[in-house]
């Protein structure tokens, strides 16, 4: 699995999206990042995503302030989005920080419009037609 930045990750998208017009699916995924995923990625990786160290210093306050700690009612945790895509044999990924999302949907959403052409309308057979017989 590639690990890419979120601009070259729609590069690396559209090629595979160029790929798949003769043959084949493009799957994309988008997750939410928590807490426990942050700290999974940057066991594998050492390096923590960006915008997931705010995420990970709040679930730490939280941890300490166990006994004391009250139900915030505006919470305004943002989270990093976990973004994959799949071809194939294929795997494309990225990590995208709240404050960038903005701009990478419209990244993204540039790459769909580019390829939008390649999908196909699904051919679905018609049911055996009903005919009312008279008593």
């Amino acid at each position: 699995m590639k690990d890419l930045d979120p601009a070259s990750f729609t590069i690396e998208l559209g090629k595979l999206y160029e790929q798949s017009r003769q043959n084949g699916t493009v799957t994309v995924t988008m997750k939410r990042m928590t807490a426990k995923r942050i700290k999974k990625a940057h066991a594998v990786k050492k390096t923590v995503p960006r915008g997931g160290e705010a995420l990970l210093e709040q679930e730490k306050l939280k941890k300490e302030n166990k006994d004391a700690m009250q139900v915030d009612e505006d919470d305004t945790t943002t989270y990093p989005c976990l973004v994959r895509a799949k071809f194939k044999d294929t795997t494309l990924s990225t990590t995208v920080a709240p404050e960038d999302f903005l701009q990478f949907q419209e990244n993204y959403r540039t790459v769909v419009i580019a390829y939008m052409n390649s999908l196909k309308k699904k051919d679905r057979k018609k049911g055996k037609k009903r005919t009312k017989t008279d008593n």
